[in-house]
């Protein structure tokens, strides 16, 4: 059996990766805490939901068809985005899938356009994903329109990854058989590829839609301490032990020095960096860099920084360091695997 190729594969997003760091730097006892903790847990759950979806399309026999995760579009006629969780492509038709991770009952409400969500006998009300769904298939068609690509059959799926969720809908419509549960994903392509039987998109096609998307897409990169209305100074500063967690690691002789747990590390400091990044600004000065790693050499922080091959303005004391968004996501791939 033949994998599905991915063009753009899962990773997490800017914003997860920002609130993570956020979640290390400030105190537990700290009035925001909690609501950083909750944002994480509403963020996280949605990429775990999204990331299922990946084991089930890997079993799809099929590598005509190409998978990109994770897209953030523009729109042109309002000047805003969308995004898509997974835009699945072949020559016949394209299919957006969107994941749904949500504990509990689900009750999808046609008349209304709503989905409610009831967990530990609290109920919320989101936007009908079926209404989201059928506005990005407006904004594919003008976006693929705007550039000059055939518009193939564009069909959406709302697949709730959760297996223990219950389900309902309160009134049949045509959408609600595009609401499935992740194990019928396979069966539902399948049913798709019986549908749609003429070649639409060539391969040279195919190559210049997925090349458009790639250049298209735009992480979201919000400052997230505005997001949360706290300053940078209620932020914990120092260099984390990579093995113990602890903090402060002292720099020693070249080398970065636990007092806990007496672990040694050459590049400890490059998660810090890392969040300073996320957190704060994406350019540094040397003053900055040893303020945030509490490092009281100015020459050890300027090999540091020159280290990096981060793009520099300005001369001596004005000098700056700076990282654009896509550097900053490769550095995070580099430094948090997971």
């Amino acid at each position: 059996m033949k994998e599905l190729r991915k063009i753009k594969k899962r990773e997490k997003s800017l914003t997860i990766r920002k609130t993570e760091a956020l979640r290390r730097r400030i105190l537990t006892k700290h009035p925001i805490y909690d609501a950083v903790e909750e944002n994480y847990r509403l963020l996280t759950s949605g990429y775990n939901g999204e990331k299922s979806l990946d084991y089930y399309l890997k079993f799809f026999p099929d590598k005509n068809y190409n998978i990109i995760n994770g897209l953030r579009l523009p729109d042109y006629s309002t000047n805003t985005y969308f995004e898509i969780d997974s835009l699945i492509i072949s020559p016949h038709y394209v299919l957006d899938v969107d994941a749904k991770n949500h504990k509990g009952e689900l009750h999808f409400d046609h008349h209304f356009e709503q989905m409610h969500q009831t967990y530990d006998n609290i109920k919320k009300t989101y936007t009908c994903p079926l209404t989201q769904l059928s506005r990005h298939r407006l904004q594919l068609k003008r976006l693929l329109d705007a550039n000059k690509i055939t518009v193939p059959p564009i069909d959406s799926l709302v697949v709730i990854t959760n297996p223990s969720t219950s389900i309902s809908v309160s009134d049949y419509h045509p959408g609600a058989k595009n609401i499935i549960r992740a194990p019928s994903l396979i069966s539902k392509m399948d049913q798709f590829e019986k549908k749609h039987k003429k070649v639409v998109l060539e391969k040279k096609e195919i190559q210049k839609l997925v090349r458009l998307l790639k250049k298209l897409h735009t992480p979201l990169d919000k400052n997230i301490l505005q997001t949360f209305r706290i300053q940078a100074s209620d932020l914990i500063n120092g260099v984390f032990c990579p093995v113990c967690d602890a903090l402060p690691m002292k720099h020693s002789q070249g080398k970065w020095c636990c007092t806990n747990c007496g672990h040694t590390s050459n590049d400890a400091h490059l998660r810090a960096i890392l969040d300073y990044f996320l957190l704060i600004d994406n350019s540094i000065t040397n003053k900055k860099l040893r303020e945030f790693l509490l490092l009281p050499s100015r020459t050890t922080a300027t090999r540091i920084l020159r280290s990096m091959g981060l793009e520099k303005t300005g001369e001596k004391k004005g000098t700056k360091y700076h990282i654009p968004v896509e550097e900053l996501l490769e550095m995070c791939r580099d430094l948090y695997v997971k």
